[in-house]
This record gives structure tokens, sequence and C-alpha cells, in this order.
């Protein structure tokens, strides 16, 4: 008889549901610690195998998606976005996904950094020479402002943006992973209204680029105009908004949040926060002259330290997938119909491929101390498989040419030394309010 992985102790009939909505991350950790690298929930009806060693982590989400499908997962898409990415039905995700991949290639990202650091020099020309900024709501803004330059192009965001962030927002706060989608509750109307204003708002625009798909003037966007589905048609205007919406969805949320836990670390970890500055003086200069692609690639320590908030502050705390056809992980039988999930905030820490886990370490990540690259490897906050993260080098690129512009121009202090982590089973984001104090150096200004 095949085993299942050892179940973590729970209640009756409702098993270990309420400590999951309570504390997903510390029910992974006792679970980890009494079961191993593999073990088992009882949620409600729902059976879901846990996997957090990091190998077994990196070999199960490698799985294809025959095995292992995030369709039924992400049906929470659909009443935002549309049918579109993960939500869609598989050949037709392969084929968005594919469309995509043009706009994300390295010979792009000039174009893309350039428009970045514009908009950051632009943000911090109105922070006055000392103040405090929010490092989860004003980063959170810069980050949004930033993903619809991109995405939409300079022209769309300085005449519709305001109007469009508005509706972004109640359409953002319709999310809904347990109720019924149409159920007629007030957020869930706002979302439907705000979605289709969105929609009427970005048609002119996408007209526009229909007509005149230059990707010199329109960027992201004629990018994905130029992508055909699966039965090679070009992709209709629901569709590309969808697949719009969607990114400036996922690039702006993550992206601030794991930024701002970057910055804290940072400030928590002094002796590094030097080593930054410094790198960043000797790479990018101290005047205001904005970092171009070539800057941004040389800052090696900025980018071990962000991996290092990554391990440590994973923004994505949970991942998780259907499983379609049963699969063997660590002499176990993972059945068909459980859900699988991984955590990376446990995985993240695990000491055999993380010694001192709790130490902020930018060094675990270099050439001599893991050769072979398992540490960078065994992070999960980007997915993984066929699923990884599209927008991963574009996140890196942009939390660097944030930091590096505002670190060149400020000196930072956290208000409260130690800010807790907003509650919730979302994003693992700072807490607002969540006070930086900042002050010009004098070599910038």
């Amino acid at each position: 008889m095949e085993s299942t992985p050892p179940a973590l102790a729970g209640l009756p009939v409702l098993g270990n549901t309420m400590a999951f909505f309570r504390d997903p991350v510390a029910l992974v950790r006792t679970g980890n610690r009494v079961h191993g690298p593999v073990f088992s929930l009882k949620l409600g009806p729902k059976r879901a195998a846990v996997v957090v060693g990091p190998q077994e982590s990196r070999d199960v989400i490698a799985l294809p998606e025959s095995t292992l499908a995030v369709r039924p997962v992400y049906q929470w898409v659909k009443p935002m976005f549309g049918d579109v990415m993960q939500a869609a039905e598989y050949e037709r995700y392969v084929a968005q996904r594919t469309a995509l991949l043009p706009a994300f290639q390295g010979r792009n990202y000039t174009a893309y950094v350039e428009s970045m650091a514009a908009e950051i020099d632009e943000w911090l020309g109105k922070l006055g020479t000392e103040g405090t900024i929010d490092a989860a709501r004003d980063i959170e803004a810069l980050s949004f402002r930033i993903a619809l330059r991109l995405f939409l192009g300079a022209d769309f965001r300085n005449r519709n943006g305001a109007e469009f962030h508005a509706l972004f927002l109640d359409v953002a706060a319709g999310m809904e992973l347990f109720l019924p989608a149409n159920l007629p509750i007030p957020r869930l109307i706002r979302r439907d209204r705000a979605r289709r204003k969105l929609f009427a708002l970005l048609k002119p625009h996408l007209d526009a680029v229909r007509s005149d798909p230059d990707r010199e003037r329109y960027g992201f966007l004629a990018h994905v105009v130029a992508g055909v589905d699966q039965d090679g048609h070009r992709f209709d205007d629901d569709t590309i908004m969808g697949l719009i919406l969607i990114l400036v969805y996922a690039a702006y949320e993550t992206t601030a949040a794991q930024l701002a836990w970057t910055l804290i670390l940072l400030l928590q970890n002094p002796e590094h926060l030097k080593l930054v500055e410094a790198e960043i003086d000797g790479v990018v200069g101290t005047d205001r002259q904005v970092p171009d692609l070539a800057a941004l690639r040389r800052l090696d320590y900025l980018y071990r330290c962000q991996l290092e908030a990554h391990r440590l502050r994973p923004v994505t705390t949970m991942l998780t997938r259907e499983t379609m056809t049963p699969f063997e992980v660590g002499g176990w039988t993972v059945p068909a119909g459980w859900q699988t999930m991984f955590c990376p905030p446990v995985t993240h820490r695990v000491p055999e491929l993380y010694p001192e886990p709790d130490l902020f370490d930018p060094d675990r990540f270099t050439g001599s101390r893991d050769p072979g690259g398992r540490a960078a490897g065994g992070l999960l906050n980007l997915g993984g498989g066929g699923h990884g993260c599209l927008g991963g080098r574009f996140a890196e690129l942009e939390m660097k040419a944030v930091t590096a512009m505002l670190l060149r121009s400020y000196t930072l202090e956290l208000v409260h030394p130690d800010p807790p982590a907003a509650k919730g089973l979302g994003l693992a984001r700072p807490a607002s309010p969540c006070p930086l104090r900042y002050k010009a150096r004098g070599a910038a200004r």
C-alpha cells in the first residue's frame, strides 16, 4: 500500500484549517519540525502535501503541468483580469506566456531602465532635503507608477494615471479566494464596475497601438499587441487588456514589497549598508546622473543583498498547485486530488543549505562559498519550473535602480527598529505605516 506523507495533528473535522488561516508559516514550521521535509495538512475536506526541503522543493516544483497544475488554484484571477495567464486553459496560457517572452529579452532592458530611472528621479525630486517616507505605502506607489509607465507608456500615465490607479485599486480589492466570484456584495460589485471602466479607459490607447505598433513609442504594449494565441490568431482586445492589467498587478505589488524589505534589512545591518553605499558611489556616482543598464549590472554586492532579502523576507509565503497525477517525494506518495504546497519562508531557512539561517549574510551567495549556485537556486519566491516568474530580471533591475538612486541621494534610518509584517494571507509586505527618515547627503545636493 502506498504511504502518503505523515499528517500534522489537528482538530476534528477542521483539521489544520484554523491554524493555517491564523498563521500558515508558523504551521508549516511546526510540521517541518515534527515530520521533516515532507508532511501533510488537513484543510477541512481537502488534503495538502507540504514540501519544504530545498532539494525536494526544487524537484517537485519542476514537475509538468500534467502532474501539478496551477490553473485550478488561480481561478481568482478571472473576475479581476479575465481568462489570462495561469487562470487560462494550459495551451492558451502557454501561448500568452510565449507571446510575452520577447518583451522580456535583454535588448529591451536599456529602454526599460531609462524609463525606471526617469520615474525614480521625478519622485526623488519631490522629497526635499529631509523628511519621512513610508517604506510600504510610498514605495508601492512609486512601483505602481513605474509599472504603468513601462507597460502602457509615459503618455498614458501622464493623461490617465490617476484615474487608472483609482480604478485598479478597486479591482485589486476584489480579489476573492473563497467566496463565489459573482456574489453581490459591495466589494465585488465595485471590482466588476472598475474592471469595465478600466477596459473602456484602455480601449482608445490599445486602438492607437494597433494602428501604429511602434515599439520605440509604445514599448511593452506593442509586444503584446503583436502576440498570437494557440491557434495563431492575434490576441483580442480583452486578452491584451487582461494581460496588461495582470502584469501591472504582478509587477508593482511583489516588487515594492520585496524592495521595502531589502531597504529595511540593509538599515538593520549597517555594516552591509556601508558596503552597498560604497559600491553605489563607485559604480553609479554621487551626482544626479541617472544610472544606465550597464551600471546597474555592476552592482554585484547590492544584488547579493537582494538575494538575501528574498531569502529572509520572501514576500511569497505559499505556492500552491493541484495534484493531477500521483508523484513520489521523500519516500512518500502524494495522491491525485491533493493540493501540493511550498513555503519559501521555511525552505529559505533550512540550515543544511543556509548555515546560520537567521543571519543577514549576502556573501553566502558568492562563488567561493557556493560554487554550484545551490543557495540562489534554492530560493522559491519567484516560483519554478514552467511557471517561473517572467519578470524576475525586471524586478531585480527596478529594485537596484530605486535603491541606488535613493541611497546615493539620502541617508536613511528606521524610525522603528523592527517593522512588523502586515497580517493576513496575502503578500508578506511590511505593515503600513513603516516610516523611514531621510536626509540629503551633502555630496548629492
